[in-house]
């Protein structure tokens, strides 16, 4: 017989007809364990990648750049070298217009508190006049700068004045870095009062004026313009307080005086901020700065407080509680303007009219000045108004339509468009400016005169040399300078009696602070 083959019998299969043991079952189960167990085959080639790309990193790159280390370097340096040549030979081929847009652009990428340290003014402040080799002009206008002089009864008003020294170009740089308000700083002021046409004369009747104001601010920090003191003519807004703290208030920051920086002013501005925050009726949104107003003055008050906040803002950055209250004060303006006209009037929401229309853009350009937001809404709403009461194309404005346009309202209409972005090559820009030039300053009206001011000397040229020698000569020469009253200017003009006194000095120290207060749109310095 022939032997049969044996037949191998798994463990399952034995399983089936014969019972387990439980050592069978725990081995059976370990084996089972051992086989999970097993490292999957893509995380062993993931860990041998890892280790060579780790030799590669910390061996072989190393020891190649050891060896070709003077060859990465001339590389390098050649690289560098040829991208100056390129720039150079670009910025000379290019058009200088190009060419300054790309500086301007490269100029301004630093954030704003950066390129504008504060320590700027002491670093070009001269220490005494004996450190400034200029003429006796300049040393007198420094010397009216820096002591305010209230007799000017003893003023040679023979001598000349002018000053003729030009600034270097670093000087006008320093100054045009601090921004708008740049003209404000110590320093920035001597520049600008040089540059645009000031003198020792008309600076000294700033500092009259203000010494004038000094006198008549209230205990509680607020001014009145029923309270002018001996030889002055008072209001008849007695009660709208609020708006006569604000255009007092404006002549000091004009000048460059605020509540946090030493000089004898600087209590003055405090406890005038101090009035006006603590009378602001806040909600949680926006703060209504007109205070107890009377008649028609409700928004006028409110855009002249607001500006007066937005200022002082501005020249203080770091007061956050002033800040909160100007953002508040600017939401305000913009609620209350009209829904579809776009203007503002004497109440919220009213149809609009030029004037009240003229003291909220300045306001919302004194906040923007203090990074302080601004509804671009708002601003495209102004443009819709200021459409509607054009005339000759945006030449001529009225004050509540088109029909009979008049000086005053031209030169507010005029400005709110050089502030909403028309440009100096704009025609109509430049035809209104003609029709201005060719009036001139009027001998009474300071309302246009404050106005058209500010149009002229941001258009600038020979135009504005022309306006400033007649508007200057004309406020210098009918200050008041004998008397209790002294420093002041007498109400003449249209309006001029509701505010009295007080209204009509303010309006003229902020005309003759025109040189410094605000740097002209169209300034011809590289920005």
């Amino acid at each position: 017989m022939s032997a049969q083959p044996s037949e191998t019998i798994s463990d399952d299969e034995r399983s089936v007809d014969a019972p387990r043991s439980v050592l069978q079952d725990i081995s059976s189960r370990q084996r089972a364990r051992r086989r999970r167990g097993h490292v999957p085959v893509w995380l062993t080639w993931s860990g041998r990648c890892f280790c060579r790309m780790r030799a590669v990193l910390t061996q072989t790159i190393p020891a190649w750049i050891r060896q070709h280390r003077q060859t990465l370097l001339t590389a390098l340096t050649s690289s560098v070298v040829h991208l100056f040549v390129a720039l150079f030979l670009a910025l000379w081929v290019l058009p200088s217009e190009t060419t300054d847009q790309i500086i301007s652009l490269l100029a301004v990428a630093a954030p704003k508190e950066e390129v504008i340290p504060v320590e700027l003014t002491e670093i070009v402040q001269p220490k005494s006049l004996n450190d400034l080799k200029v003429d006796n002009t300049v040393q007198q206008v420094l010397e009216v700068i820096d002591e305010t002089t209230t007799d000017l009864a003893s003023l040679d008003t023979n001598q000349d004045l002018e000053l003729d020294l030009q600034p270097t170009e670093q000087d006008l740089a320093s100054f045009a870095k601090l921004g708008d308000f740049g003209g404000r700083s110590s320093f920035g002021k001597l520049a600008a009062i040089r540059k645009y046409g000031g003198t020792a004369e008309s600076e000294r009747a700033v500092n009259a004026g203000l010494e004038w104001l000094k006198k008549l601010q209230q205990p509680d920090g607020s001014w009145s313009f029923g309270a002018v003191g001996e030889g002055a003519s008072a209001g008849r807004l007695r009660t709208t307080d609020m708006g006569a703290t604000s255009m007092a208030l404006l002549c000091f920051l004009g000048a460059g005086h605020t509540h946090r920086t030493d000089g004898k002013y600087q209590d003055t501005v405090r406890n005038g901020l101090k009035y006006m925050t603590e009378n602001a009726r806040q909600n949680r949104t926006s703060a209504d700065l007109r205070g107890n107003f009377q008649g028609n003055s409700g928004l006028y008050v409110q855009g002249l407080a607001t500006i007066c906040l937005c200022e002082a803002n501005a020249m203080e950055p770091g007061d956050s509680r002033l800040s909160r209250i100007a953002q508040k004060a600017i939401r305000f303006i913009e609620n209350s303007q009209h829904k579809k006209g776009g203007g503002w009037r004497y109440e919220p929401g009213e149809p609009g009219d030029t004037s009240v229309v003229g003291w909220q853009v300045m306001a919302m350009q004194s906040a923007r000045t203090g990074d302080l937001s601004v509804s671009q809404r708002a601003t495209r709403k102004v443009e819709y108004f200021l459409d509607s009461v054009q005339s000759d194309d945006g030449a001529l404005y009225g004050y509540m339509s088109r029909r009979n346009p008049s000086p005053s309202m031209t030169s507010v209409g005029l400005l709110c468009r050089m502030y909403l972005g028309w440009r100096r090559d704009h025609a109509s820009l430049r035809k209104g400016v003609a029709r201005l030039t060719a009036i001139g300053p009027d001998s009474e009206d300071m309302y246009y005169n404050y106005y058209a001011t500010q149009v002229i000397h941001h258009w600038g040229g020979r135009e504005w040399t022309k306006w400033n020698n007649v508007m200057r000569n004309q406020l210098v020469s009918s200050q008041i300078t004998p008397g209790p009253a002294a420093g002041s200017w007498a109400p003449q003009g249209p309006h001029s009696y509701e505010g009295g006194q007080i209204y009509e000095t303010a309006l003229c120290l902020l005309t003759l602070e025109i040189y410094y207060r605000h740097l002209p749109i169209y300034r011809d310095l590289e920005d």
